[in-house]
């Protein structure tokens, strides 16, 4: 007959403090509920796990609060028995100055017996009254004195479930709370704030309001964010001391954010952290829970993200400026924009379709901040405030806006395309030669013996931009009205990328071969989106609807065959109603050179795509035709920002010059004067081929010269190069 497995525990791994400290791990993985059935070995065991906590030894006490953690969670009835008894125990050792790993474990064990106690009345009578206060001032002097991050992190993370728990237990002891969270949102310098910290006490501080009950709860959290935003407009203002005067808060006191330091560099990165601690503790309040309904400060907050996304590094107050302040404070303007971003991503989530009044004039700004030289990381954060902005609110009004938004949206995918220099790779190495064409005499020097090709994406942020900017572009195109010739040109630039795509070896896009999964399945999908707008334009897209099911890889497969079934249902059910969007038809995409307006073949040149019949043209053209305008044009700028344009010199489109033949011919208002538009103001475009220059490009000119990008149309058989005939003069026929 078979010994009971409590005795056999007991018995050899348990028989011993050192023992048990060595076979814990076997002990908690062995553990099951069968073993806590009632049984003569369950009053052995609960005894033996009372004695290991009472042990002398550090670590005898360690393995009994885990043994009792693992018993408490296996059976409720052990818990309720002797959870009093226990709970006592471990309460006492977070008072004393004990080890880690015992600390963390009878905080572990006493915030799982007291959330399990809110559903029996018994055990919330005679536990839960009398240690829960208790344990909130142990967990407050932790936070205080320790100087472990991890265990300083649990303590507020567990604070916080007392309070949502227990709130009118904790209700005593809620202003030593707040005090502990203004100091540690307060921010720190040199070191900024430990980001584990900082939002679990965020989120603890965002939790305080339930000390209020009901009808308190919506005063304590509006006074929390009314405190939150006036320290964010301190730190701000602290931040800016050397740009003009911010009239935009005159109305709020500014509370005082400590003593001053007379070092520049710290003050700076104080105010630094202060700011996005607070900017922190908002978002949780935004994100919060409350009981009854409250009023959002909605026109405050957006002044102050307005104000955010306004600051450039260009303003200067008059007067005298210190040199290393001046320095400091435009370097950490990217800093600020990401904050911005973060805050309105939560706003926008958070309020929805009230932020409509607002999307249109976020829209133009965040479109400038586009335009300008970011890292990868700023210019990800922008195209993914962009995709939150228009998912949760109405889109925007102005055809102008959308334009320019989908304009900048698209510079951030040409990565995606095959350059100049892939395109005549591919042409040479197919050994493929047609009628009437030259052989490619140009070799772009070291080039040939090339035998590596460099990573699109060299770094995880570059793969996450384009991530975002195909998120981007989709709820761009989706509602928002934006000229015809943008949106042909955005189809045609995702369609090629997903035949592009799918050329393209794995490693060439990103180090991480999963990053071209991703790509492929939202340009995929995106694809679909573009082309179901009518039945009829969706019975042309059988070849897009199989593609996507053949998508390997990761998650998005199994999100693109579940949305397969009505991708199908669409082909098979003609009678079903069209999706009401403002869609393009089949139709009205310029797949063919002939097809392509004006204004289209304006806005391909501006962003410097070119086609394979371009590419053919340049052929039998000297390099040097590629050049950028004669001289830089301006971008007009927000009034609402505070720029200065004498002092802003925002670089113009770079335009390819390549000869037009006689069969497309651009009309004068494309050729001498484009349209300038606030949106994009294109150089002029020759249509005559410029002489050879003997002398070589400036070095402003080398600096903007660039590959175009490569976008396929399909060039008719009857315009492709044909020798003259035979013309016999000596002939007397009078044909």
């Amino acid at each position: 007959m078979t010994s009971h497995p409590l005795k056999s525990l007991l018995q050899l791994q348990l028989a011993s403090d050192t023992s048990s400290i060595l076979h814990l791990s076997f002990v908690l993985s062995t553990l099951t509920e069968d073993f806590l059935l009632p049984s003569p070995h369950l009053q052995k065991w609960t005894s033996r796990v009372t004695s290991l906590i009472r042990s002398k030894d550090a670590g005898a006490r360690w393995a009994g609060i885990c043994i009792a953690y693992r018993t408490s969670t296996l059976s409720k009835s052990t818990m309720t028995e002797f959870a009093q008894s226990w709970a006592g125990l471990a309460l006492s050792i977070l008072t004393k100055p004990e080890p880690l790993p015992l600390l963390k474990a009878s905080i572990r064990y006493l915030r799982h017996v007291l959330s399990a106690a809110i559903d029996v009345p018994e055990l919330q009578r005679q536990l839960a009254t009398p240690t829960v206060p208790k344990f909130s001032q142990a967990l407050v002097s932790i936070v205080e004195k320790a100087a472990d991050y991890e265990l300083k992190a649990l303590a507020l993370d567990t604070l916080k479930d007392m309070v949502i728990l227990y709130p009118s237990l904790n209700r005593a002891s809620s202003s030593s709370i707040t005090i502990m969270c203004h100091q540690i949102l307060n921010g720190s310098a040199p070191q900024r704030t430990n980001d584990l910290l900082l939002h679990n006490t965020a989120r603890l501080y965002a939790a305080l309001h339930y000390t209020g009950g009901k009808v308190g709860a919506a005063n304590l959290w509006k006074k929390s964010v009314d405190e939150t935003l006036q320290c964010l407009w301190a730190a701000l203002t602290g931040l800016r001391t050397t740009f003009p005067a911010n009239n935009n808060n005159n109305n709020n006191p500014l509370p005082s954010s400590g003593p001053a330091c007379d070092d520049p560099v710290l003050t700076i990165a104080l105010n630094l952290d202060r700011l996005q601690c607070s900017a922190t503790a908002l978002r949780s309040l935004l994100r919060t829970t409350i009981q009854r309904p409250v009023q959002v400060p909605l026109g405050r907050i957006m002044e102050f993200c307005l104000f955010l996304l306004s600051c450039t590094a260009y303003e200067e107050k008059e007067g005298h400026v210190d040199a290393a302040v001046r320095t400091l404070e435009v370097a950490i303007v990217p800093e600020l924009l990401s904050s911005a971003c973060d805050l309105l991503c939560c706003l926008a989530k958070t309020v929805q379709h009230r932020l409509t009044p607002y999307v249109s004039r976020l829209v133009v700004m965040i479109t400038y901040h586009l335009e300008q030289k970011h890292r990868p990381e700023r210019h990800c954060a922008l195209l993914q405030c962009i995709q939150v902005l228009l998912s949760n609110s109405l889109p925007p009004s102005s055809e102008l806006s959308s334009t320019r938004l989908v304009k900048n949206i698209m510079l951030s995918l040409m990565p995606l395309l095959p350059t100049q220099s892939d395109a005549y790779t591919g042409e040479t190495g197919s050994g493929q030669s047609k009628k009437g064409r030259k052989r490619r005499r140009d070799y772009e020097s070291d080039e040939v013996f090339k035998l590596s090709k460099n990573v699109i994406c060299s770094s995880i942020a570059e793969g996450n931009a384009i991530l975002c900017a195909l998120d981007a572009l989709q709820v761009a195109m989706r509602g928002a009205e934006m000229q015809s010739a943008i949106r042909s040109l955005a189809s045609r630039v995702m369609l090629f990328s997903s035949l592009s795509l799918t050329a393209m070896p794995r490693s060439s896009l990103s180090q991480d071969v999963h990053l071209h999964s991703l790509v492929h399945a939202k340009v995929n999908r995106m694809c679909l989106e573009l082309a179901r707008g009518t039945t009829s334009a969706m019975s042309r897209s059988l070849s897009l609807v199989l593609r996507s099911t053949v998508t390997e890889g990761n998650g998005h497969t199994i999100q693109t065959k579940l949305q397969l079934q009505q991708e199908v249902d669409l082909l098979l059910h003609p009678r079903c109603p069209p999706l009401v969007r403002p869609l393009p038809h089949v139709e009205a995409l310029s797949l063919f050179r002939a097809e392509e307006s004006n204004e289209e073949l304006a806005a391909r040149i501006s962003l410097a795509l070119a086609t394979a019949y371009d590419a053919n043209i340049m052929d039998v053209v000297d390099p040097i035709m590629v050049t950028p305008a004669t001289e830089p044009t301006l971008h007009p700028v927000p009034t609402h920002l505070p720029l200065s344009t004498s002092e802003i010199t925002a670089p113009g489109p770079i335009s390819i010059s390549s000869p037009v033949p006689a069969s497309q011919k651009m009309t004068s208002s494309i050729t001498t004067a484009p349209t300038k538009t606030s949106a994009d103001i294109l150089p002029a475009i020759s249509s005559r081929q410029p002489a050879k220059s003997q002398l070589p490009p400036s070095s402003s000119q080398m600096e903007l010269m660039v590959e175009p990008r490569f976008i396929p149309v399909v060039a008719d058989d009857d315009e492709e190069e044909e020798g003259m005939p035979d013309i016999d003069m000596e002939s007397d026929s009078d044909g």
